[in-house]
């Protein structure tokens, strides 16, 4: 008897194992199509944009000073 019961939940584990396995490819799937679907249909692009650059030496922001001594954030204003 306790091998007929142990043969059926090992089999109970195995089927819900599978049943995990193909939810989690459907799922996946599903969240993938998302994704496409909503990058081919957006029309909002967004613009790559840069960061003015200085010329080394040069302060961007002369007003305030930023930073870390180990205790915390200073900010010299």
């Amino acid at each position: 008897m306790r091998h007929l019961v142990a043969a059926l939940v090992g089999l109970g584990v195995l089927i819900a194992g599978f049943a995990g396995l193909a939810l989690a490819i459907v799922l996946g799937l599903a969240a993938t199509g998302a994704l496409l679907v909503a990058r081919l249909t957006s029309g909002l692009r967004l613009a790559m944009t840069r960061r003015p650059t200085a010329k080394p030496g040069e302060r961007t922001n002369p007003d305030y000073r930023i930073w870390n001594d180990g205790r915390g954030t200073i900010i010299d204003m």
